[in-house]
């Protein structure tokens, strides 16, 4: 059976050909910068599985997408970072390649990847939380993928941890974990903390993670509290998760991970605090085994087990 795996973010779109022991063949790489209407998404998706299939017949398409996604149908509610509502992105996307496709959210496809291929193989309870454009979650436990009644379970990004009157998040509430650490609300605040005069060290243009990190380690106290406040609330957010579910492996990565040290230690110091010391001694933080490739793996992989049992 040939199954393409697809990983649609915020920003970029990964795909490529997964065989079943998760072997990734023409692994390609999109940026797309936003794909508001999700026609475009669909021709884009459809541009990229027929560029990595080359030719090959393909079988079935396994798609992770940053949004909420109802797990029988394929139906996409909600994608805060992408601006969609009420999606048929499954029924759609099968349409134009007349194969049977399987959409997961992004996340959920990301840790089933690493379950099966990557750093989760053998855990018994795998927590995977992801800091890119927004901040995404997912739980595989017992061998299951947990997605809860309707397919949205998991998910921690839309926690609320700030006041009522807390900044804006992409799903349209104030004072989600994501408004605070996403990758975009870190550039909205960054943004604000300018226009009233600080920063100053951040220079012109789009301020990025990394440019907060920068500019934090050059002595610029704002940029730090930014990236710090983010992190200590995730890692507050995180020791809850590991009381609620005392997880073996917790797994932790995203572009804003990778890029900022200061919020990677205020999260392991929010973790300490938060979790009960019994509980966080049997978990172990780790980072992706199989980088960029894992929603792509998690995403074929899943496809192709529902096809299989269909």
């Amino acid at each position: 059976m040939s199954v393409v795996g697809v990983d649609l973010g915020g920003t970029g779109l990964r795909a490529g050909v997964v065989e079943a022991d998760g072997t990734v063949r023409g692994l390609r790489a999109f940026e797309h910068g936003g794909l508001r209407k999700p026609h475009d998404a669909i021709e884009a998706v459809a541009r990229a599985v027929e560029l990595v299939a080359q030719g090959e017949p393909v079988d079935a398409v396994g798609v992770g997408v940053a949004a909420w996604v109802e797990r029988a149908t394929g139906f996409i509610t909600r994608a805060p970072n992408l601006g969609w509502v009420d999606v048929p992105f499954a029924e759609l996307l099968a349409r134009r390649l007349g194969v049977p496709v399987v959409v997961h959210n992004d996340l959920k496809a990301i840790a089933w990847g690493e379950y099966r291929f990557g750093a989760g193989v053998g855990a018994d309870t795998l927590l995977v939380v992801f800091l890119g454009t927004g901040v995404g979650s997912a739980i595989v436990a017992g061998g299951t993928l947990w997605t809860g009644a309707r397919g949205f379970g998991g998910e921690i990004g839309h926690v609320k941890v700030g006041p009522d009157d807390g900044p804006l998040c992409g799903c349209g509430r104030r004072g989600c974990l994501e408004a605070y650490v996403g990758g975009g609300a870190l550039a909205r605040r960054a943004a604000e903390a300018r226009a009233k005069g600080l920063l100053a060290k951040c220079g012109d243009g789009e301020i990025t993670a990394m440019a907060l990190e920068r500019a934090a380690r050059g002595g610029d106290p704002d940029a730090r509290t930014l990236l710090e406040q983010g992190g200590d609330l995730l890692g507050r957010t995180l020791g809850a998760m590991v009381n609620i579910l005392n997880p073996d492996v917790l797994l932790l990565g995203g572009g804003v991970w990778f890029a900022s040290d200061y919020v990677q230690d205020a999260v392991r110091e929010g973790i300490d605090f938060t979790s009960h010391p019994d509980l966080r001694k049997s978990v172990r933080i780790v980072g992706s085994a199989l980088g960029s490739s894992a929603g792509v793996r998690g995403a074929a992989d899943l496809a192709r087990r529902a096809i299989e049992r269909a």
